[in-house]
């Protein structure tokens, strides 16, 4: 039985099942109780009546009990012959469903492929496809039915039924030729099983598909009659000669086995060793109506059949129906598609052409002659598929090409976008038409300049506004506004990249085709990847080779891609908009070829390019400066303001600010850096209003140039008028006395100052643990009351949550630089996609924005004063020390007199102190704490000086000189061990040195 090739239709009606089988009725037993009860019975009238007779009835328990069975065994016999009879009946019923269902399933398939008899008899119009391996029927046999029963067999009848409804009968048995037919047997039946072959192969595929070449004897005339003409071969090969034993062999078989032009080859021999190797199928016909078929691979017995022939007057008469139907149709006089077309052998205008009205190119060779493509009247927008192999590069690069050399640079120019790394594009670069190349090798590069064709549209619709026309083939000649042709290869690659970046396309679908901005969209497999707004304004549709049915279909509304050859690189299927899809050869270039459109436009002006170059990985002062200019005359220009007025480099900055975000800013702005705007083709200046903006904080990794945005920032602060800064990082002790300066808002600087604060996650690390809450605590009141106090802050810090959520909220601006991972930078609250690995010192984001900040010098910082000596000259002194030996031998080496106070010592220390003129007094803070009285006086009336840490401080000082404007601690010292305070009565602490060398203390005796 042959393997089912094709299966009915689904039918609607109720599923067969097998009739199911009656249940035996069980042997009835024998009655026990029925014989036994009239026994008992007579026993007991016997011993009531004590009649003998009564005895008699005994015997009729035995009697019925043996009737009853024998009526019950009636019964059942008679049950299963109605069972039985009955399940005949169904198998019968089912049986006559089997029958009218393999009809109907046979006249199906039969009807749909019908054999060549039926077609050569009934005549009729071709049923002309577009799939020139269309399946043949070879013949008829019992073969595999789809009709299936419900149940399990088991008896005989059940697998009778089975096997029955399986077997269908006088059913056609199909063939795929795909790779190839051989027919063995005698002369004539195979060249009549042929003639049934070749029939239904030129009655199923339309005749701009294949050709069918056949040895040219008699037999094959009427093969030359058909109206096929098309590119692929279906060959007739005579692999023996079919002619009688004894007789002269014929040489007329040229060809044997697989032709490289042929789609299908049937070969023809008396015997199955002359047929060549490779076929898919072959047939061994022995009589009329009997033959054996076996497919390669099979590996088991061939299948009985019938074979299907057809008769040379009914083939020639059906030849001859079908051409007269192709004159109608229009279908004759096709030609076959050349395998080779150099592009020098397609016209060209004589001269180049100036109109904006068409971008007509010659592209290929169909079988009507040139292909022209023109995205102006075709168009506006393109999709090209092709696999791997197929010839897309190749088409693209003649499309381009053939534009250049028909068009000049100031009528069309290029954008090119290569997804596979940029080579695709590479001999066309130099054409002056191409603007640019953007490969995937440098993704941000390539996300940019898409986006940069937003701008570029905004660009034409302003210069057609200004001209008074809507359409771009309207533009008076003079105008400097040519077409751009974007062409992207492997697009579905760069949606999958930039997410972001199919709405721009999109964006260009639908408002290109006025403003003349044309899309070439090439990708592998386009299904799926375009969206409704491109596809539907891209009506020219080109498949070169598919790898599925499905794609081919999606793009130009056939599977015809899908099938073709993989050694026909360059061949597909064009739709120009029309809904007609035809069969093509591209053109191929040449180096020589290029380069001679590149000659003949040499002396053109550069295109336009419709994005600007990345940013600098180094900016300069001066490019920033001149920028600075640009945007201030920009903004005079767009308002119609001219001055003569001298303006700084602040107020500069924020013209340029306002300009771009069409918002004033105040003239507190100042520029740092360059902000990279791709889709409106311009940098902007970055600049920073802290009135408006609030505080900013720099994030960023080491290296990424934290401290050069923050020297930019403050060189800028510092060249405006009445603006002072300062800046943290002059020591513990400097930078406390700064911070409370601001604090108290008693600081003599002028009215506006600018705090910087490098490291900030780390810069209050090391101080004492009091200091370091209070500094925190005085920032933090900073940045809450900086637009009210004059006081601008900025910050830079490596990782923000370090810092905390109060005091990372409490910054109104931040400013991205580089991160150590794209997570952390979208931790860090900037944008992701942004992130680069290998980003520059000094590049970031600013305002969700690529940034460069400007290289600037950092400022010298402002003159810190030292802290004066410590003086002893006072009319009493009392020192608390942390190290009370070593001070007191230092005071000693000054020619002092110190009086050592000692725990319980109190009482002899007054009375000396008493004694001496300007005593000097020194303990450690358990002797001050526990002399209760000298400590007292000595607080009320003497110079305290404090050498060690708060301890030491607030054994003696009061309360009121550890007051630092409004934080209750004494000045921060840079380190305890040089740095004393000195309290003088009735003042604050005031931070001093204790000594660095015995001459460097201030000893006034006398005084």
């Amino acid at each position: 039985m042959s393997t089912r090739l094709f299966a009915p239709p689904e039918t609607t009606r109720l599923p067969l099942t097998l009739p199911p089988v009656a249940p035996a009725p069980s042997s009835p037993g024998f009655p026990f109780l029925a014989a036994i009860a009239p026994v008992a019975a007579s026993l007991v009238l016997w011993f009531a009546t004590g009649s003998v007779l009564s005895l008699a009835f005994a015997a009729l328990g035995p009697l019925l009990a043996v009737a009853t069975m024998l009526d019950a065994r009636r019964q059942r016999r008679r049950t299963i012959r109605l069972a039985e009879a009955e399940r005949a009946e169904a198998f019968e019923r089912l049986h006559r469903q089997i029958g009218l269902r393999h009809l109907d399933e046979a006249a199906d398939l039969w009807s749909r492929h019908p054999p060549a008899r039926s077609l050569a008899r009934e005549g009729g119009v071709p049923a002309w496809g577009r799939d020139r391996l269309a399946p043949v029927v070879v013949g008829s046999a019992a073969v595999e039915s789809a009709i299936r029963i419900e149940g399990s067999p088991v008896d005989e009848r059940d697998r009778a039924a089975v096997d029955a409804a399986r077997r269908l009968e006088h059913a056609p048995v199909i063939v795929d030729l795909r790779d190839g037919l051989g027919i063995v047997g005698s002369p004539q039946l195979v060249r009549a099983a042929a003639r049934a072959v070749l029939v239904q192969l030129a009655h199923a595929v339309a005749p701009d598909l294949v050709a069918f070449t056949a040895p040219d004897t008699p037999a094959w005339a009427w093969v030359g009659m058909l109206p096929h003409a098309g590119a692929g071969t279906i060959a007739v090969v005579e692999a023996v000669p079919c002619t009688k034993p004894g007789a002269t062999p014929s040489t007329r078989a040229t060809r044997v086995g697989h032709d490289a032009e042929a789609a299908i080859t049937v070969a023809l021999a008396s015997e199955a060793s002359s047929l060549p190797p490779g076929l898919g199928v072959v047939i061994e016909i022995d009589a009329p109506r009997t033959a054996r078929m076996l497919r390669a691979g099979d590996g088991g017995a061939p299948a009985e059949l019938a074979p299907e022939t057809l008769g040379l007057e009914q083939a020639a008469e059906w030849a001859e129906q079908a051409r007269a139907f192709a004159a109608r149709s229009g279908a004759v006089g096709a030609v076959a598609i050349p395998a080779l077309v150099p592009v020098g052998d397609l016209p060209e205008p004589d001269a180049p052409v100036r109109s904006r009205a068409s971008l007509r190119a010659a592209l290929g060779v169909t079988r009507e002659g040139v292909l022209e493509l023109d995205l102006v009247a075709d168009g506006p927008h393109a999709i090209v598929a092709g696999t791997t192999g197929s010839g897309k590069s190749e088409f693209l690069l003649a499309w381009i090409r053939q534009l250049a050399a028909a068009h000049p640079p100031e009528r069309v120019a290029f954008l090119l976008v290569d997804f596979k790394g940029g080579a695709a594009f590479e001999p066309v670069a130099a054409l002056p038409h191409v603007a640019g190349i953007v490969t995937d090798l440098e993704e941000a590069e390539a996300e940019r300049a898409v986006l940069s064709l937003r701008a570029e549209l905004r660009h034409r619709e302003r210069v057609l506004r200004a001209a008074g026309v809507r359409d771009m083939s309207l533009l008076a000649d003079d105008a400097p506004l040519g077409r751009l042709v974007v062409v992207i290869d492997e697009f579905q690659a760069m949606v999958q990249r930039f997410r972001e970046l199919a709405a721009v396309v999109a964006d260009i679908a639908s408002r290109g085709r006025s403003l003349g901005v044309h899309l070439v969209l090439a990708s592998q497999r386009p299904n799926g990847v375009l969206g409704d707004q491109v596809t539907a304004n891209a009506p020219i549709r080109v498949s070169l080779r598919v790898m599925n049915r499905a794609d081919s279909i999606a793009v130009v509304g056939t599977d015809e891609a899908a099938q073709i050859p993989v050694d026909r690189p360059g061949r597909g299927i064009v739709d120009r908009g029309d809904g007609t899809p035809v069969p093509f050869q591209s053109a191929l270039v040449d180096g020589a070829s290029i380069e001679s459109v590149r000659r003949r436009f040499t002396d053109a002006p550069p295109v336009r390019r419709p994005w600007l170059d990345p940013l600098p990985r180094r900016l300069g002062p001066d490019e920033l400066a001149h920028a600075v200019a640009e945007s201030v005359g920009a903004a005079a220009r767009t308002e119609g303001v001219h001055t003569g007025m001298h303006r700084t480099t602040a107020s500069n900055a924020e013209t340029a600010r306002a300009d771009a975000r069409g918002s004033g800013r105040p003239a507190s702005a100042v520029p740092f850096g360059l902000v990279d705007e791709p889709d409106l083709q311009r940098r902007s200046v970055a600049a920073w209003a802290p009135g408006d903006d609030g505080p900013l904080l720099v994030l960023g990794a080491p290296g990424s140039g934290r401290s050069t945005a923050l020297a930019a920032i403050e060189a800028a602060m510092r060249a405006q008028p009445a603006t002072g800064v300062t800046r943290l990082g002059n020591g513990r002790g400097a930078d406390w006395a700064a911070l409370i300066g601001l604090l108290g808002g008693h600081d003599s600087s002028p009215r506006r100052r600018l705090l910087v604060l490098d490291d900030l996650d780390a810069c209050f690390a090391a101080w004492p643990e009091e200091y370091r809450h209070a500094a925190v605590a005085a920032l933090e009141r900073l940045l809450r009351e900086t637009r009210g106090s004059g006081v601008s802050v900025v910050a830079s810090a490596a990782l923000g949550h370090r810092l905390g959520g109060g005091l990372r909220d409490l910054f109104g601006a931040t400013l991205h630089l580089r991160h150590a991972s794209r997570a952390e930078l979208a931790h860090a609250g900037g944008v992701a996609d942004l992130w680069q690995r290998d980003e520059p010192p000094g590049a970031g984001q600013w305002r969700g924005r690529r940034l460069q900040i400007v290289d600037a010098p950092r400022p010298p910082a402002d003159a810190v004063p030292e802290p004066e000596t410590v003086d002893f000259a006072a009319a009493s002194v009392a020192v608390v020390s942390a190290t009370v030996q070593r001070d007191l031998a230092d005071l000693r080496a000054l020619g002092l007199q110190p009086t050592l106070l000692a725990a319980g010592g109190e009482r002899e220390v007054a009375a000396a102190v008493a004694a001496l003129e300007r005593p000097v007094v020194i303990g450690d803070a358990e002797a001050w704490m526990s002399a209760y009285s000298l400590s007292g006086r000595m607080r009320d009336s003497a110079r305290l000086v404090v050498h060690g840490g708060l301890r030491e401080f607030r054994a003696l000082a009061p309360a009121s000189a550890g007051r630092t404007g409004a934080i209750s601690l004494p000045p921060l010292l840079d380190d305890a061990d040089p740095e004393c305070w000195q309290v003088d009565p009735g003042r604050t602490a005031a931070r001093r040195r204790w000594k660095t060398t015995e001459t460097s203390l201030n000893v006034q005796s006398g005084r």
